[in-house]
């Protein structure tokens, strides 16, 4: 073969080469996991973050945890992450931990992000937009609320309402121990609602998400045991009626309970779930309001993916009377390659195109060359 002929074929090598390299050199090394939100002081205002397949940090590196505010206006970095030797990494923000003040944290953040940082840095952001996040946005961010919210309250009113039947069980008079049912069944009937609520609003989590996820289980789940919360908070609240029917002191406290039907057990089964089957174990369709709660706050964890936080779009200023200039376009941008204001390109992508383009040039002259040797010699 000429040596134009096998330059110009190496040089297409080497360019067909360049993408495999820069997917191989943008790697984040972050594996992948879940950041879930867990009650510690309060409602879910810890979090727990376990990954798996993580590369350890460069020398003198670390990886941060950060939540982030709607449109990135406020930033929480929630601690460093612990690499294992197994690749597994994980940390825990709770009460005991610097940067808590008790918020909500899914009320409060709607993103999460990691980032390379240098060791023992304290950035106020990610560096860079971060490696790796996810950010729910519109209706998404108003569906994750709206599920874990109708969650609580299902569980909020549940446990009123086992308040209050404990405490007509414990009266001494007709009037009190209606009083006392009545309250129960004020918050029966809140409670009802709100696991319609949350069973709507995991449907529309769990479509979002991929067939078989993490985030379409837990959802599936909490559909599941908020419905069967919903049973036994209607079988309460006839119990309760059949209460509130009695004018004697002694009738009325069959239905109150405690005991097997009665206002009280019916209560703790909707709250806590019932082992129907016996079993001992509290299977899918046995779970109740604190078992909806708990998945509807797994379906929400969020799952960082490759990639940094969105760029938000610049505001466009407001015209004034001097005359602005107007900006020069983006530059436009190779298929494969980053833009302006992107993530960098790697120095051996960069070696490869300039190695590229050098042989390309050299092959070709060289080809032309011995194109005009040949033309000479047959004439």
């Amino acid at each position: 073969m000429p040596r134009s002929k096998f330059l110009l074929v190496l040089a297409l090598l080497l360019l067909l080469s360049i993408p495999a390299t820069a997917v191989l050199s943008d790697g984040h090394g972050l594996g992948e996991g879940y950041a879930t939100v867990f009650d510690d002081a309060g409602m879910s205002d810890g979090l727990e973050v376990s990954l798996m397949g993580v590369s350890a940090p460069d020398s003198g590196k670390e990886y941060a945890v950060w939540l982030v505010a709607e449109m990135q206006s406020a930033f929480l970095r929630v601690g460093t992450l612990e690499v294992g030797d197994d690749g597994s990494a994980s940390l825990t923000f709770d009460s005991g931990s610097a940067g808590y003040a008790g918020d909500n944290l899914v009320a409060t953040y709607s993103g999460l992000a990691i980032s390379v940082e240098d060791a023992g840095s304290s950035p106020s952001m990610p560096t860079d937009q971060g490696e790796a996040s996810e950010v729910f946005e519109g209706d998404m961010l108003d569906q994750v609320r709206g599920l874990v919210m109708s969650a609580s309250d299902l569980r909020a009113n549940l446990e009123a309402a086992a308040m209050s039947a404990n405490m007509a069980s414990e009266a001494d008079s007709i009037e009190d121990v209606k009083n006392y049912v009545n309250m129960a069944a004020e918050s029966l009937d809140a409670a009802i609602e709100q696991a319609d609520a949350a069973s709507a609003a995991a449907g529309a989590v769990g479509a979002s998400g991929e067939e078989g996820s993490g985030r379409s289980a837990h959802a599936s789940l909490t559909q599941t045991t908020a419905a069967n919360s919903k049973m036994y908070a209607m079988m309460a609240r006839e119990a309760a009626q059949s209460a509130l029917d009695q004018d004697d002191l002694a009738l009325a406290k069959i239905f109150v309970g405690p005991g097997g039907s009665t206002v009280v057990s019916l209560i703790d089964a909707s709250l806590n779930g019932f082992d129907s089957s016996g079993n001992r174990v509290l299977e899918a369709g046995e779970g109740g309001g604190m078992d909806a709660y708990r998945h509807a706050q797994q379906a929400v964890a969020w799952s960082p993916q490759p990639g940094g936080l969105p760029i938000l779009a610049t505001p466009t200023p407001v015209a004034t009377a001097t005359p602005i200039p107007t900006p020069l376009p983006p530059q436009p941008t190779a298929p494969g390659l980053p833009g302006v204001g992107g993530d960098t390109v790697s120095p051996v992508v960069l070696m490869a195109i300039a190695a590229a383009a050098g042989l390309l040039v050299v092959g070709g002259a060289m080809s032309i060359r011995d194109r005009t040797r040949r033309v000479r010699s047959r004439s």
